[in-house]
C-alpha cells in the first residue's frame, strides 16, 4: 500500500480511482518535481498531478482491483449436491463474468 495525504484524504496509489465523469486515473509510478504522485487517465490527455487531477476532476473515487479467489470448499460442496449454481455456470448463463 503506498498512501499519499492531500486535504486530509489518504489516497492509495496501489488502487485505482474513478473521477465524477466515469474516467478511471491510475498512479504512473511517478512523481512530479513537486513531490506529487502522477496520476494517468483512460481517456486521452497529459499525466496529472493527484492535486490537479483532484481538483479539475475530482472527487476521486478509489475502485480496488478485482481479486478472482477460489471458491470455499463448503460452496464447491453446495454447487456439487445441487443446491445452487456455480459460479462459472452463472456467467455462462448471462454472457460472462
Amino acid at each position: 500500500m503506498t498512501l499519499y495525504l492531500h486535504d486530509d484524504i489518504e489516497f492509495d496509489l496501489d488502487c485505482e480511482f474513478v473521477d465524477v465523469t466515469g474516467v478511471v486515473w491510475s498512479w504512473t509510478g511517478g512523481w512530479s518535481p513537486a513531490a506529487e504522485p502522477m496520476l494517468r487517465s483512460d481517456a486521452s490527455g497529459p499525466d496529472l498531478p493527484l492535486p490537479d487531477a483532484y481538483f479539475y476532476h475530482g472527487p476521486l473515487i478509489p475502485r480496488r482491483r478485482r481479486i478472482k479467489v477460489a471458491p470455499s470448499e463448503a460452496f464447491a460442496s453446495t454447487v456439487a449436491a445441487g443446491y445452487v449454481e456455480g459460479v462459472e455456470a452463472f456467467g455462462a448463463r448471462i454472457g460472462g463474468q
